[in-house]
């Protein structure tokens, strides 16, 4: 097949970082087929890639209704398909388009945008899911709530995240952060559905704990800097660090006593996985998704919201031993990679 890839999330954390590790493992072992990938020339061209792939420069933004016009479509119209392995479909493509829905937390996060935000992300949602012929997704739990809202017939299928390529690298040259010592670790964004109020009210009571906050913190809402601000209070206890390259975030990682995702709402949850492979000991929410998840992973749930219990299992976790397992290889890159191209075929 020749396969037309929206590329334009490339070097983006979240959706940029699952496109990066399929695109690895389509370029590394499929050369029966071939791709055309369409993003940005600077990105693109930090992927290794052969003879079987050929880049069209595009560097529009996919969430913009502009950009679902100004796409280049006669491109894509040459190829035998199309995947975007997100919900922002342009117009104008005649050949069957398959998307990634990771998950639908606009709709299910009351809040999280405004209402022409939401109405307008509402509408990207509909128009993938009517031009897509089918739907990947993260999680089954993601997979239950994009039925939920759009009551569809379009196959779902689902193909969990993985452990990234690079961090197999890292491990086998592991090195150490000399930054902090003794801390507990949060990875994530300052947003209210990532739970970190809940996190900080845990800490806040504790004496001699150290917590590193890593995450992206631009455009942030109003409310999410409140937090931002509460919590900076006491900066020997919390540390702000924004957003770290992927080698010192396998350091930090690597580094705690335990990595925390104390999450109201995820369509997957990525941190705790890569925290397990680095034998980090891992607390998480017991919200549906981390059930499903982690549910045979040795984590350590805390009632979701309750700050009480979050501590409690804190102060536990000393009492721990690190884990030592072997991530299923269900949640492998690899295994994402060749589900969705199993799934893609010709008209």
């Amino acid at each position: 097949m020749k396969i037309a890839v929206d590329c334009r999330m490339l070097g983006m954390s979240g959706i940029g970082v699952y496109l990066e590790n399929i695109l690895y493992y389509w370029l590394e072992t499929n050369k029966a087929h071939s791709f055309v990938l369409i993003g940005d020339e600077k990105k693109l061209s930090k992927l290794k890639f052969g003879e079987n792939c050929s880049v069209v420069s595009c560097s529009s933004s996919v969430f913009s209704f502009g950009a679902m016009f100004l796409f280049p479509v006669k491109e894509v119209n040459n190829c035998d398909v199309f995947y975007s392995p997100t919900f922002g479909i342009p117009f104008g493509i005649k050949v069957p388009v398959y998307s990634t829905i990771h998950d639908v937390v606009f709709l299910d996060v009351k809040g999280l945008v405004g209402g022409l935000s939401l109405l307008v992300r509402k509408l990207f949602y509909c128009r993938a899911i009517y031009a897509s012929k089918k739907i990947f997704t993260v999680s089954e739990f993601s997979k239950t709530r994009i039925k939920k809202h759009f009551n569809t017939n379009k196959e779902i299928v689902v193909a969990y995240n993985g452990i990234r390529h690079d961090l197999f690298e890292w491990k086998n040259k592991k090195r150490s952060s000399d930054l902090y010592k003794n801390y507990l670790l949060y990875v994530g964004n300052i947003k209210r559905y990532k739970g970190l109020d809940i996190l900080l009210s845990a800490v806040k009571a504790m004496s001699d704990v150290k917590l590193i906050v890593v995450g992206k913190y631009d455009d942030m809402r109003t409310s999410d800097k409140e937090l931002l601000n509460e919590s900076s209070l006491n900066e020997n206890k919390v540390v702000f660090v924004g957003q770290k390259s992927d080698e010192e975030l396998y350091s930090l990682i690597s580094d705690a006593e335990a990595l925390i995702q104390p999450s109201r709402y995820e369509g997957f949850g990525i941190p705790p996985l890569e925290a397990l492979f680095l034998h980090t000991k891992v607390i998480i929410s017991d919200i549906p998704v981390f059930k499903e998840v982690y549910s045979k992973l040795p984590v350590i749930f805390f009632e979701n919201g309750n700050s009480n219990d979050l501590q409690k299992k804190i102060e536990g976790i000393s009492n721990e031993k690190s884990p030592d397992c072997i991530i299923p290889e269900i949640y492998s890159y690899k295994n994402t990679a060749a589900i969705i191209l199993k799934n893609i075929t010709i008209e």
